[in-house]
């Protein structure tokens, strides 16, 4: 009994420690299976105030193997025990001749097929017959309440409470990703083209923001090709769309000019000089969203020269809440350097999806507080 109390207690205190850390500030899991080292996986989709990892990432990091059986729509695990298999058309999970219901059924998302916390710590710990533990490293998430505090997260995780989903605080967003095709934009000396750049950042930006807030991003141009204003006004005018952000990059005779330009419509700007002298005036929300840009990205250490009126900005819906963002400046050669590094890349992603998260809660709590 001794002994016992003393390994329980030892477990309570690694846990203890886990729960009370630092969250990290990306999107991450922790899958440990008892007697192995905790396997960390980045590739995790918040939906609907849960982390979803891909199947195979889960079953590499207990041990086990699989594979997309496509003819049968079915994903087969390979065990000790023999062959499984879930489907995303299923609410079971079959081994052998035995069917167990899923409390969550796998999803496909963004090409991959991924499952739930809790399929990961009860049914691959009955596949491999051990415990599996997870931590889920971004525990504040941007669609869920505020995360419960030390002891409090602690024993919430032991008594397997979940916090209540609120919702996301947006429902999609429209990326355009500037020029593509014949239309290359902007060419530096080095005849890197803008089109290139757009591209790169707005994927990454719509990665990001479907993993932190589970929500549809829509982009105007998934590959290298030209569109129309039209086509490029498409993506923003889906009903669900709340913000559209629109990324481009510039050029400069002097090459001395470097920074991020953010431009919302001219409108826009002048209802804001308008407000100083009419304090009951509603501030435009394009201005407010870019507010909340600049202010992340300067907290990232980016040089941001400033907010400007552009005539030339894509109308789209008049009330959509609509950013162009200037990336950098391709004349100026360290920063053409620093937007072709991944490491800057992931810096201004993190800083734009930052912006746009504060922004969204932001009005969430402004409607809340209406509500």
């Amino acid at each position: 009994m001794q002994f016992l109390c003393g390994v329980l207690m030892r477990l309570f205190l690694l846990l203890l420690f886990c729960f009370l850390s630092s969250p990290s500030a990306f999107a991450a899991v922790d899958i440990v299976l008892r007697g192995h080292e905790p396997v960390r996986i980045e590739d995790v989709y918040q939906q609907n105030g849960q982390p979803y990892v891909a199947i195979e990432d889960a079953l590499s990091a207990v041990g086990l193997s699989g594979y997309w059986d496509s003819i049968r729509h079915v994903f087969r695990i390979k065990t000790p025990r023999g062959w499984a298999e879930i489907s995303p058309a299923s609410g079971y999970f079959e081994l052998g001749d035995e069917f167990y219901p899923l409390k969550d059924k796998p999803r496909f998302i963004d090409g991959r097929l991924r499952v739930t916390e809790h399929f990961i710590i009860n049914q691959l710990a009955q596949l491999t017959g051990r415990s599996i533990y997870l931590r889920n490293l971004d525990p504040d998430q941007d669609t869920a309440p505020p995360p419960k505090r030390g002891l409090e997260r602690f024993f919430a995780f032991l008594l397997n409470k979940k916090n209540p989903h609120q919702g996301p605080l947006i429902r999609a967003v429209a990326i355009d990703p500037g020029h593509g095709g014949l239309d290359a934009g902007v060419i530096a000396p080095s005849g890197y083209k803008e089109k290139e750049l757009n591209l790169e950042i707005a994927e990454k930006l719509a990665k990001k923001i479907k993993m932190r807030l589970g929500i549809p991003v829509y982009l105007s141009r998934d590959a290298d090709y030209e569109l129309t204003p039209e086509q490029r006004r498409q993506a923003a005018a889906r009903e669900d769309v709340d913000l559209w952000i629109l990324v481009h990059a510039q050029s400069s005779f002097s090459a001395a000019i470097n920074g991020v330009t953010l431009f919302v419509r001219p409108e826009e700007i002048d209802r804001a000089a308008d407000r100083k002298e009419i304090a009951a005036d509603t501030p435009s929300e394009s201005l407010l969203l870019a507010e909340q840009l600049v202010k992340q990205l300067r907290a990232a250490d980016i040089v941001v020269r400033g907010i400007f009126p552009s005539s030339r900005l894509s109308l789209g819906r008049g009330n959509l809440p609509t950013v162009q963002i200037e990336l950098g400046y391709l004349s100026h050669p360290p920063e053409l350097e620093r937007l072709r590094n991944s490491d800057y890349q992931n810096q201004l992603v993190q800083a734009l999806y930052d912006g746009i998260r504060d922004f969204a809660q932001e009005n969430k709590e402004q409607t809340d507080a209406i509500q």
